[in-house]
């Protein structure tokens, strides 16, 4: 009995074939999208983030609310529209300075800072085109003075 007539044997074939290039698909995702998170400062890195993790808790008991808006889809290489709107019990903050910080966890050559237009309502707007598809992390800041605001979205850009 030849490999041809055996349906067993077109199937173990079949499924030897499938699991062979689920894993390199697998592969080549892991190489394009790695995170990559390792810091050579962890213990001050942690501090840090303490810090900014209180400054945001004492906002928020104030009433300060930093929205981001982010597209759907966020799709590298074409332009597109992120918004932000710092709020106090729905009063916007009005003349601060806005940047936006867009940061590749894996390739620090790539991170880039722009910064916001602020529009006739009161909020933050960029139009940014994403150089490279995969993890993004953006963070923005607004400030006035000794005020300064942070919030952030991780996205993947396709």
């Amino acid at each position: 009995m030849s490999i041809q007539k055996s349906p067993i044997m077109m199937l173990m074939l079949a499924l030897f074939l499938v699991l062979v290039g689920s894993t390199i698909w697998r592969i080549m995702t892991a190489l394009e999208t790695h995170p990559g998170m390792v810091v050579a400062d962890a213990y001050e890195t942690g501090e840090r983030y303490g810090a900014t993790l209180e400054k945001r808790q004492k906002l928020q008991e104030q009433g300060w609310k930093l929205e981001l808006k982010i597209p759907e889809v966020v799709t590298h290489g074409i332009m597109q529209t992120y918004v932000a709107v710092s709020t106090k019990q729905e009063k916007r903050l009005n003349k601060a300075d806005a940047t936006a910080y867009f940061y590749r966890p894996l390739e620090m050559k790539h991170d880039f800072s722009l910064p916001m237009n602020r529009t006739n309502d009161g909020a933050y707007q960029l139009e940014v085109e994403l150089p490279l598809k995969g993890r993004w992390d953006l963070l923005v800041e607004v400030s006035k003075g000794d005020f300064r605001q942070q919030n952030s979205a991780r996205m993947f850009a396709q």
